[in-house]
């Protein structure tokens, strides 16, 4: 037989090249896999018959419902990392409100106490409202810079595997002042980088007082982030020109006061900035009470001695768990944290602090109160 008819049928040499080739072919499956998961998709919703009347949405789960494929749809829903909601529906400035946002039976939001950690996006700029939503609050978000659509994004936590959650629905409330055409949910798969603003209990800020802002940024920064922070009405609101986030740190907080000479109504947009980042927008109003001397909050649970010595004991009232506590000082530190099913009664020991102001945060189940303390 002719040498260059011999077949080397070693066995040796047959494994090492069907092992190339499945390495190849497995490389081939994953960069067309990968391929096929888009940054996004999107699917319809509105617009209301009517402006400024709620209106509830259902959105199902599903590769026709997002205009896609089985696989593709598949792919994205075990990917996701953020839920937005457009909330623009009018070439002009427009107002848009949502609640009550229900996805499958795993992620809700119902806004009655907070805007719970959603933040804006695109050109608008939010403000969660107690009152006159479907039940009890809602978040508002409206025009305030120049861009193409404001939305609303849902919480850093709600990022992850959604596949348990394909066929069953996207459900929310949504209004408009000015229903001129209509929007869109959208399913991100790539990572935006967010830095999110935090209000906990209110978006507003007594005359006079201050209200503790939390700054959430994702994912968690390898180097510090520095985040510029604006501000449209500086004879409403004093806060600082910026803040650092330390690298391995996922949140910063600062202290929103009322600038000298404010009066109660006027208003005023934060904006928090940094390079790279998604810009977030929220709106602060100034009341006569409201944020940390809230009266209710201060019915319910109450710290004493206060003005004390650096110990303190929270006594609760109000029927509910206290599972979080943290204490801050004026620079944001936190210089107290305590986490358990119940701390009702808690002694909080810090008179390792310097006399001066702090605030405390309180966790209770479905509500966070947040009050003032001073050590003399």
């Amino acid at each position: 037989m002719p040498d260059n008819l011999f077949i080397n049928l070693n066995p040796n040499i047959m494994i090492r090249k069907f092992t190339t080739l499945l390495i190849i072919f497995q490389g081939i499956v994953l960069i067309n896999l990968a391929q096929t998961i888009p940054d996004e998709l999107t699917a319809d919703y509105g617009p209301p018959d009517q402006a400024n009347v709620w209106t509830k949405y259902v959105i199902p789960l599903n590769a026709e419902t997002f205009n896609t494929d089985e696989t593709t749809f598949q792919a994205v829903m075990a990917n996701i990392t953020s839920f937005w909601i457009r909330t623009e529906m009018h070439t002009g400035n427009d107002v848009g409100g949502l609640d009550e946002v229900i996805i499958g039976n795993t992620y809700t939001s119902y806004f009655d106490i907070s805007g719970e950690e959603w933040s804006s996006g695109g050109d608008g700029t939010m403000e969660w409202v107690p009152t006159d939503g479907v039940n009890g609050g809602f978040l508002q978000i409206s025009d305030w810079a120049t861009g193409d659509y404001h939305w609303l994004i849902s919480p850093l936590s709600w990022a992850g595997n959604w596949s348990e959650l394909i066929g069953q629905n996207i459900e929310f409330w949504f209004k408009t002042d000015r229903p001129s055409y209509g929007a869109a949910v959208k399913l991100v798969t790539n990572q935006v980088p967010r830095l999110v603003l935090n209000l906990p209990n209110s978006s507003t800020v007594p005359l006079y007082d201050s209200v503790l802002v939390e700054v959430n940024v994702s994912p968690t920064p390898t180097e510090d982030v520095i985040v510029s922070l604006t501000n449209s009405a500086n004879s409403c609101i004093s806060i600082p020109s910026s803040i650092v986030i330390p690298a391995g740190a996922s949140l910063a907080t600062v202290y929103v006061s009322t600038a000298v000479g404010a009066e109660i109504g006027c208003f005023s947009v934060i904006e928090a900035k940094s390079s790279g980042y998604l810009t977030s927008r929220m709106t602060i109003k100034v009341l006569g009470t409201a944020g940390i001397n809230e009266p209710d909050a201060d019915r319910k649970v109450f710290i004493h001695p206060n003005p004390g010595n650096g110990e303190f004991l929270i006594s609760n009232r109000s029927g509910k768990n206290i599972e979080r506590i943290k204490m801050y000082d004026l620079q944001g530190k936190v210089v107290f944290e305590s986490n358990g099913k119940d701390l009702s009664n808690t002694m909080i020991r810090v008179d390792n602090q310097s006399p001066g102001i702090f605030f405390v945060k309180m966790y209770m189940q479905d509500e966070v109160f947040t009050t003032k303390m001073i050590i003399e």
